[in-house]
């Protein structure tokens, strides 16, 4: 099923940046301009793939994750949402699942900057749990700890992933830029340059990731294998109804479903809980490392708009929560503010990655 929205179907198009995030069961695309030096929204689009979400509600999670993106059909899947949607930009940037790479802070003495890029790829090793020959290395310096120590968020990507994603870029008639993690990619549509210590949710169909950005940049990122997959499960069995009728009841209903029905909650909540006691738990190994506290959590994703997941976190935290606003900072129609306000939350890591290309 593709959903697009096509802006201007007339007239020279500026030069447009693009950003792609192909997830388990759906592929977003957004397409932006840079327009007065604020970005604009020129076009987007979301192709979803009901029948592999079907297919993998019964399979075993591990042999998901083993899977080829979007079930080995991604290029050509992209390739038809470029046509659906009229896109005609060929840069751009792509986003690497976190579930598949790793992402630590490292500490390193005070040294010249001219010397931290070399001390980064030779201390990698100690940090990274695989073959250093098998990942591509990326880091940023995201400040100094104690004893002036220098701060690095270290981040190492297989090989081979990055390859299989630049092919389904190539095989759609694109040309990869780079590519990031999607993490990243949320923090810089959600975030921006917001100092305070902040939470970021997203509540995939394959696991929940749970990350921490402070001063801007990433600092942990996690994921756990519950998932917005499993309250579907639930709700199928629990209701004897098909994988797609209980996702369309998990979007429009969500956790409301649970009021009056001890039942469904008696299932539902053991799920919700496992995902809210992780969260937990990397805020306060957060705060046993800084001292620091978190002011905010946002929800991205699919999961921002379940009918009482927000509410859900905010009364079991007690923490300001809040649905994450990719587009709060880009340009678009008045005509479009109510499917942004629908829809706009599944868009915010590719709306972070084309966002990269303008800055």
């Amino acid at each position: 099923m593709v959903t697009s929205f096509n802006i201007f179907g007339f007239g020279a198009k500026p030069d447009t940046y693009l950003g792609v995030d192909i997830g388990t069961l759906s592929i977003k695309v957004v397409e932006l301009s840079n327009k007065n030096g604020r970005p604009k929204l020129e076009n987007y689009g979301i192709l979803q793939n009901y029948a592999l979400a079907a297919a993998s509600s019964l399979q075993d999670l591990n042999v998901q994750k083993t899977q080829k993106a979007f079930g080995g059909e991604a290029a050509l899947m992209l390739k038809r949402l470029l046509k659906e949607t009229g896109i005609t930009a060929q840069e751009v940037n792509m986003s690497m699942p976190i579930f598949s790479s790793f992402l630590t802070v490292m500490e390193l003495p005070p040294m010249p900057e001219s010397e931290i890029a070399s001390a980064v790829q030779f201390e990698a090793k100690k940090y990274i749990p695989v073959p250093i020959d098998s990942v591509v290395i990326d880091w940023f310096l995201i400040g100094t700890g104690n004893e002036g120590k220098i701060l690095i968020l270290l981040i190492a990507i297989p090989r081979e992933l990055i390859n299989e994603y630049l092919e389904i870029g190539r095989g759609a008639g694109l040309k990869p830029l780079a590519a990031e993690l999607e993490t990243i990619s949320a923090a810089r549509a959600l975030i921006g340059n917001d100092p305070t210590p902040i939470v970021l949710i997203d509540m995939g169909s394959r696991d929940t990731t749970i990350s921490i950005v402070d001063e801007g940049y990433l600092r942990i990122s996690h994921s756990i294998e519950t998932s917005g997959e499993d309250l579907t499960r639930v709700l199928a069995n629990n209701l004897s109804i098909n994988w797609r009728r209980a996702e369309e009841l998990k979007k429009q209903i969500g956790l409301k479903i649970m009021d009056n029905n001890t039942q469904i909650a008696s299932v539902i909540i053991p799920v919700l809980d496992v995902i809210s006691g992780a969260i937990s738990g990397i805020i306060d190994l957060y705060f046993s490392k800084t001292k620091k506290k978190i002011e905010k959590l946002i929800v991205y994703g699919g999961a921002a708009k379940m009918p009482g997941f927000v509410d859900y976190l905010r009364n079991k935290l007690k923490l300001e929560t809040a649905p994450g606003d990719p587009f709060s900072r880009i340009a678009y129609p008045d005509s479009l503010k109510s499917i942004i306000k629908e829809t706009g939350h599944e868009f915010t890591i590719a709306v972070g990655l084309a966002l990269r290309a303008l800055q």
